[in-house]
């Protein structure tokens, strides 16, 4: 064979090799989900026991972690999520990529003892799904859609901590672990064993972990200040540099971007997966398990499904025809507020609405039940049904784009503007703040789709508001609100007002949307407020 066509020949093969070899370590959350459309009977399979290492890997590794603590460290929660939803596997990747040391992460396990990240204890606030994420199995939990908002997904393939410890050895990533559930100890300790991955450990929070934090292996660092990331200090230089000269090890950031520059590391240096996650057919049929005898939303769910799915649009609207809250017509709740009849009927109808959104029916009857919805909605005792159903509707409204129910939406958010934060201490008081809470949260992201000019003045009056008062919004209001704004339209000098803001929050969201999502209008606004974020390296 001629030496220019054996080259050529051997060019070819290289070439197949290559694409073979990149589509087996491709980032798993985008090949996960692009297979996912065209997938109906598969699951993604995630690793519950860590990959085998070889010696000679792991003391190299040991090594390379040895040399990273020694500091100062750029710690990340739950993942740098300007670039991925919270607490995957891609956000993880992502804060290595941007010059972090380590992430914080969030334990659970699921009613089939795997053990996850995933942050809230209910499913609501990032997924379709309703309830406590303990009562599904990994298999399910899997499969739940992510919401939206802003227009983006809030969730992404949920990763097992075996998953995550795979990644924290590739990228040798130091770990600030938040156990959310007592008696999970034991587990997360037999897997950092299995993985010989304990000097990866750089912090564990009290709760949950007295055991843990005992263990001989750990060999636990000092934050120097308590988290940058809650008011947004993260995206001040002056504030990091100010908490980076403080004694102690690491620093705790929602995005590594500003500290990374801050301390002269390359701004971004990415490494591919080279993991392969298996990829398995789904069984005909998959148990259901539940650690609880009561009510399991879930379950439920499934078997709405099945009934209603040839319904018509009426049935769904029938769903909601009722609201239990509804005490301006003098109605009176004929059910308990902490039974389980009453949790049905919320779900029931939180489910309904969300179906209404995603079937796009935009009738004059849908909107005004919904609208009746978020008004009235359903006051539980148990947090995780209170006003459920409310934010679902108000998340609907926004789905199918009803700008004629923007009052509607704005009314819900007027209680967390008025009263912040602020909860009682009893177990009701605190039921009813975590539903006005979620109520308002799902009415900003509705507002945000709306685009209109009246949810655009109610988002300024939000961003203004006072913070650190006793009864000012929560930092994540700010956040939100200021997201919301920024999908309107807003001029150049609006941007930078913004930018250049007295609330860290609502200045360190601007400036990182403008960096991450730049137009001709938001890099003008940027150029003018705050030109040295115009270094930060974007969203890729």
């Amino acid at each position: 064979m001629p030496d220019a066509t054996k080259s050529h020949v051997i060019g070819v093969l290289k070439l197949f090799l290559c694409l073979i070899t990149m589509l087996a370590a491709l980032d798993h959350g985008t090949y996960a989900a692009g297979f996912r459309k065209h997938r109906p009977t598969l699951v993604q399979e995630y690793l519950t026991t860590p990959s085998t290492e070889s010696p000679a890997a792991a003391e190299q590794r040991h090594q390379l972690v040895a040399a990273r603590r020694k500091g100062p460290l750029i710690m990340v929660h739950r993942g740098a999520t300007a670039f991925a939803p919270e607490n995957t596997l891609e956000a993880y990747a992502a804060a290595m990529d941007h010059g972090a040391d380590g992430c914080e992460i969030d334990i659970r396990h699921t009613a089939d003892g795997v053990l996850v990240l995933f942050h809230d204890e209910t499913l609501d606030r990032i997924t379709e799904g309703f309830g406590p994420l303990d009562a599904i199995v990994f298999r399910e939990l899997e499969s739940l859609r992510p919401l939206t908002a802003h227009g983006r997904p809030l969730a992404g393939l949920v990763p097992t901590f075996a998953a995550l410890l795979d990644l924290a050895r590739e990228r040798i990533m130091l770990l600030h672990l938040d156990l959310k559930v007592p008696g999970i100890e034991d587990d997360v300790a037999r897997l950092l064993d299995a993985a010989d991955a304990w000097d990866h450990v750089v912090f564990i929070n009290e709760t949950n972990a007295a055991k843990l934090r005992q263990h001989p292996k750990l060999r636990l660092l000092r934050y120097k200040v308590p988290g940058l990331y809650e008011w947004r200090h993260d995206i001040d230089p002056a504030a990091v540099g100010r908490a980076l000269d403080q004694p102690g090890d690491m620093i705790l950031v929602d995005d590594p971007r500003v500290a990374a520059m801050a301390l002269g590391r390359e701004l971004y240096a990415p490494m591919p997966f080279s993991k392969v996650f298996r990829l398995t057919a789904k069984p005909e049929s998959q148990p259901h398990l539940s650690q609880s005898d009561g009510f399991v939303p879930m379950a439920l769910v499934r078997e709405l499904h099945e009934s209603f799915a040839e319904s018509r649009p009426q049935d769904l609207l029938r769903l909601i025809e009722f609201s239990p809250g509804a005490r301006e017509s003098g109605m009176t709740e004929p059910v308990s507020p902490n039974s389980d009849d009453l949790a049905r009927k919320t779900v029931q109808r939180a489910w309904a609405a969300q179906q209404i959104a995603i079937r796009g029916l935009r009738s004059d009857s849908a909107i005004a039940r919904l609208e009746r919805l978020v008004r009235f909605p359903s006051w539980h005792t148990n947090f995780y049904y209170t006003a459920l159903d409310g934010a679902a509707a108000a998340r609907a409204l926004g789905k199918v784009r009803a700008t004629s129910s923007a009052r509607c939406l704005i009314q819900a958010c007027q209680h967390q503007l008025a009263f912040g934060s602020l909860a009682e201490n009893s177990a009701a008081g605190m039921a009813n703040a975590a539903g006005q809470h979620r109520l308002a949260l799902a009415a900003v992201q509705a507002l945000s789709d709306l685009k209109c000019a009246q949810a655009k003045r109610f988002f300024k009056h939000c961003v203004d508001a006072e913070p650190n008062r006793p009864l000012s919004p929560s930092p994540v209001f700010f956040k939100e609100a200021t997201l919301a704004l920024m999908r309107q339209k807003v001029s150049w000098d609006e941007i930078a007002a913004l930018a250049r803001h007295q609330n860290p929050v609502v200045r360190g969201t601007a400036i990182l949307e403008c960096v991450d999502h730049p137009g001709e209008e938001r890099l003008q606004g940027l150029r003018n407020a705050a030109p040295w974020a115009l270094a930060l390296t974007r969203k890729r």
